[in-house]
């Protein structure tokens, strides 16, 4: 695991080393993360978060918010 600290910030890499999952959550030989109910541990807040709605597309969302212009403040 490694910390990384910043002007914005700091974070948490970890790396995966195991994933499990019941035979319930699969669609078609795939997993089908909504099927999951998986959940994410926060260690800033201390908190648990629910994963599991899609919610964009890689590869491709991220570009059309990238393609707007900046708002400009005050």
């Amino acid at each position: 695991m490694t910390f990384q600290g910043g002007e914005y910030g700091c974070g948490v890499i970890g790396k995966v080393v195991n994933v499990t999952a019941d035979e319930k959550c699969f669609k078609d030989g795939k997993l089908d993360m909504s099927l999951v109910n998986a959940i994410a541990f926060d260690p800033y807040t201390h908190g648990y978060y629910k994963i599991g709605r899609r919610c964009g597309e890689a590869f491709k969302d991220g570009f059309k918010l990238k393609e707007k212009p900046a708002k400009k403040t005050k």
